[in-house]
């Protein structure tokens, strides 16, 4: 449990510190028009240095999520887990300029699972996190559904425009990412007490 908090708080501290290291090497790069995965086109100036973090983001999340249910024994809930890396993966495997079909089913993927199991959280955890985490997922869905529903309407062009919504879906799965992980990291100490912070049944129960 230990090392699935610790793979999964590294994941997101990783992605979080690369990307807003890639905006500053950018020129011209604009945190409102830009698209984060502007950062990792295969011509763009930050490739080098963004397709690593967002690899490692997605096989961290990947074996941070395999490890913990693996340990509980819980097929159905390790299988949703999985998801959001599977869909991270696909992002980075194939960049935007490359072929912007797989790289949108990744997105779409990730996005949409990362929501799932952001939700799914507020079950598993029994401490006042669980608000946390959830208030997180509820922020990423609504995001989501207005990039996605009204992407050329004035309500994402003219207020934090493209770019500017797309961090509001993705920032706030990261921190629920960097959250959980902290979370697991308590659990597996020495002081934790199961008693206080009881997981609630998972998808298989």
């Amino acid at each position: 449990m230990g090392w699935a908090g610790a793979l999964l708080l590294v994941s997101g501290i990783q992605f979080l510190l690369m990307v807003t290291a890639c905006e500053a090497l950018f020129p011209g790069y604009s945190v409102h028009a830009n698209d984060i995965s502007d950062l990792g086109a295969t011509t763009a100036p930050t490739f080098a240095l963004y397709e690593p973090a967002v690899l490692l983001w997605g096989l961290l999340w990947l074996v941070g999520a395999y490890l913990y249910w693996r340990s509980r024994g819980e097929r159905a809930s390790m299988l949703v887990s999985l998801l959001p890396g599977l869909g991270i993966l696909l992002v980075g495997a194939f960049p935007e300029n490359v072929s912007i079909v797989l790289h949108s089913v990744g997105s779409v993927i990730g996005i949409f699972a990362g929501v799932v199991v952001a939700l799914l959280s507020y079950r598993w955890v029994r401490s006042p996190l669980r608000y946390l985490l959830l208030a997180l997922g509820l922020l990423s869905l609504l995001a989501a559904l207005i990039e996605f529903g009204s992407y050329g309407s004035a309500l994402v062009q003219q207020t934090l425009g493209p770019g500017g919504w797309e961090r509001a879906i993705v920032y706030p799965l990261l921190v629920w990412e960097m959250a959980y992980g902290s979370y697991l990291l308590a659990m597996a100490g020495p002081d934790f007490d199961p008693a206080a912070h009881r997981v609630a049944p998972s998808l298989n129960g």
